[in-house]
């Protein structure tokens, strides 16, 4: 908000002082018959009402036109005590109501994503999530951070995220996932040790600066662990080795601008394609392929032939042109 708006308020108040001032003076100039700066050193401690004492001697007039400057000065100050109680009021009162929508929409969040963490890459998650329509709360302290200045009306929690009590609040019990992505290492293992407690089945994700945190961070619970270092490199040397490579991955990222777009479907004991070949399904005339199947034990096949069969609890990897077609 511009600092304009909180002084707004005050405007009236002020412009009623120098009225009230403009009087007084040309008041005791002509009542009086005193000098111009006499005239309005008088006003000011009367409205103010220091308590100074007379400049000169009052006529009768003067000390009567005196009273009426002392009650305007008394309406002054009323004036502005009341303008800044109305932008405390408002404003405290305001923000506890938008504390209190938002922690009820906390409150109903279900199957939702937690995010530790308010800068770049914080930032860069909520996005996505967001264009990919997943629910997320954000926990960060820092009011100027990347994620507070972005200008998204996203769920912010200002709270410490190495507080159990406030990944409780951000409904952890009930989240599918929780990204780490705090400055420092000690502070995303702590993180992980607290959301792993809290939740045994949340997959875990975290950032780490040092490769030799790696091993803590999965002895803590973390199901990935990601070296925002250690990925760029070798972005920017597979795109010097393998530039096409690279052009399919960035992609396959979203990073480019292309319309495609890898889905990830699981094939449950309700699904159409239980125990149908590749060659039965129907992602094809969708604009898929597919590009890999992952087993529910953990082998991922790539580039599978039309023969495959589709097994319960199976993950079909899909690449698409984006188009928009319901798939099931």
């Amino acid at each position: 908000m511009r600092i304009f708006e909180y002084f707004w308020p005050f405007i009236k108040p002020f412009i009623f002082l120098g009225v009230l001032i403009l009087i007084g003076s040309g008041g005791y100039m002509a009542l009086e018959d005193w000098t111009f700066l006499d005239a309005v050193y008088m006003t000011v401690i009367t409205v103010t009402t220091v308590g100074f004492g007379e400049v000169q001697k009052l006529s009768q007039n003067g000390k009567i036109f005196t009273i009426f400057l002392i009650i305007g000065g008394v309406l002054f100050y009323g004036a502005g005590l009341n303008a800044l109680f109305k932008i405390l009021l408002e404003k405290s009162f305001k923000t506890f109501m938008e504390e209190a929508r938002m922690l009820e929409k906390i409150k109903k969040l279900k199957d939702h994503y937690i995010i530790c963490g308010g800068g770049r890459m914080a930032l860069a998650i909520a996005r996505e999530l967001e264009r990919s329509k997943y629910s997320f709360v954000i926990i960060e302290t820092n009011l100027e951070s990347p994620v507070s200045a972005s200008g998204y009306e996203w769920l912010i929690l200002y709270k410490d995220a190495l507080l159990e009590e406030t990944l409780i609040e951000a409904n952890i019990d009930k989240a599918k996932g929780l990204a780490s992505v705090l400055p420092t290492d000690a502070d995303n293992l702590f993180v992980v040790l607290s959301a792993r407690r809290l939740n045994p089945g949340i997959r875990i994700e975290t950032r780490i600066a040092k490769e030799s945190t790696r091993q803590k961070m999965l002895q803590a619970g973390a199901d990935k662990v990601v070296s925002p270092y250690a990925v760029g490199g070798l972005q920017i040397a597979r795109s010097f080795t393998k530039p096409m490579v690279d052009d399919f991955l960035e992609i396959v990222l979203g990073n480019a601008n292309y319309e495609f777009e890898m889905l990830a479907k699981k094939i449950d004991k309700e699904h159409a394609f239980l125990g149908k070949r590749i060659r039965d399904t129907d992602y094809r005339q969708k604009g898929y392929i597919i590009i890999g199947v992952k087993y529910e034990d953990g082998r991922m096949k790539f580039a599978p032939d039309s023969e495959c069969e589709l097994e319960e609890d199976c993950e079909v990897l899909l690449l698409g042109s984006g188009i928009k077609t319901q798939l099931d």
